[in-house]
């Protein structure tokens, strides 16, 4: 299938990925194992997304607890078919953050790569986000794909990007300790690597994390930003308070764009906004890539306009998700407004993470 835009998770589609995974000489070693362990035929018995959820997918935190051990212990390898391990120009092995533990590791296999540029090309328009700007990124880079992927994404729209590198680990370990000084003086720092960027250089569309956005009229004089044309952010949940203050008073007239995701899922982007959002930031799940669900505490689907808990699916040649049961929550949302006859699959808004339910989120960075 050539088509690499978004569109609707299709039996088709689906039939095609769960054939490269659970290929008996040339699939995903982890995936058979939990196959057999199931007495499940795959390619035979599933044959729609729903017979999926039925047979295959979590359904609970319980049961998904040993494959969230295994993201953490398992060869990386175990989780790739063969086939695309030996095809493949090349697979990026990711982290998470680390928040509940040792960082669980999944993959973004060139292909893939390949799509999210395409689609990040498409809602990045839709946004009217520019093309042909440099890009300002702060951000984390190393293991946590966010860096790597907002350079190719800044070069594939024909710009250069600035890199500001933002450690969360080591952030989270001063607070661990107390060290409310030290992230200070981190926050403090990272801010100061800003100014002489955005002063002197030609920046046309900045990516930075919600927390810092927030504050940066408290560490940097505004009226540099001035010639920015847009901005896009990722990271913790952001508020509706938040994201009016950015819009309203930040960058007024400008587009401010929300990503969702994470290290091991994959990305969505929220849909443009018009006035009926009244300042929700409203995510389309990048089928047939990734589809993101609002579920009660059986597993089944909350109801349109409630909240449950974010459950994501990936369906890639390198990587399959069968649902894992974030620790987010969000509302289940139906399509409306300009672009909804384009996109005419559920989709999710308001994502509190538990940091941000609790009050304790990564102060200033995350």
């Amino acid at each position: 299938m050539e088509k690499k835009t978004v569109y609707q998770l299709n039996d088709e589609y689906l039939k095609r990925i769960l054939s490269i995974h659970f290929d008996r000489n040339n699939g995903s070693p982890y995936w058979l194992e939990k196959a057999k362990e199931k007495n499940i035929d795959v390619l035979s018995e599933i044959n729609s997304f729903e017979v999926f959820k039925d047979l295959f997918a979590f359904k609970t935190r319980n049961e998904m607890a040993e494959y969230e051990d295994d993201l953490r212990t398992r060869q990386l390898e175990d989780f790739i078919p063969r086939s695309v391990k030996k095809k493949a120009p090349w697979i990026w092995a990711s982290e998470t953050g680390g928040t509940t533990g040792i960082a669980k590791r999944g993959t973004w296999g060139s292909q893939y790569w390949d799509d999210i540029l395409d689609f990040s090309n498409e809602f990045l328009d839709l946004h009217g986000v520019p093309k042909n700007e440099n890009w300002l990124f702060i951000g984390p880079t190393g293991p946590h794909t966010t860096g790597r992927l907002l350079i190719s994404i800044a070069e594939n729209r024909g710009g250069m990007i600035y890199c500001i590198d933002m450690d969360p680990r080591i952030v989270r370990l001063y607070l661990a300790e107390g060290n409310e000084k030290a992230v200070q003086r981190y926050v403090e720092h990272l801010w100061e690597q800003v100014v002489p960027i955005i002063k002197y250089q030609n920046i046309g569309v900045v990516f930075c994390t919600a927390s810092l956005l927030e504050l940066l009229p408290q560490y940097v004089d505004v009226s540099l930003f001035e010639k920015v044309k847009a901005v896009t952010h990722a990271g913790l949940a952001m508020s509706r308070d938040t994201y009016k203050f950015l819009k309203e008073d930040l960058f007024p007239n400008k587009p401010v764009v929300g990503i969702y995701g994470t290290s091991v899922s994959g990305i969505s982007f929220q849909k443009p906004y018009e006035k009926e959002d009244d300042y929700r930031i409203i995510y389309i799940p990048s089928q047939p890539f990734i589809s993101l669900e609002a579920i009660n505490e059986d597993g089944t689907l909350a109801d349109y306009d409630k909240q449950g808990d974010v459950r994501c699916f990936r369906f890639t040649e390198d990587s399959i998700i069968p649902g894992f049961i974030e620790r987010d929550k969000g509302i289940r949302i139906k399509p409306f407004g300009k672009v909804a006859d384009r996109y005419n699959w559920d989709w999710i808004c308001d994502i509190q993470s538990p940091a941000s339910l609790s009050g304790q989120k990564m102060e200033g960075v995350y």
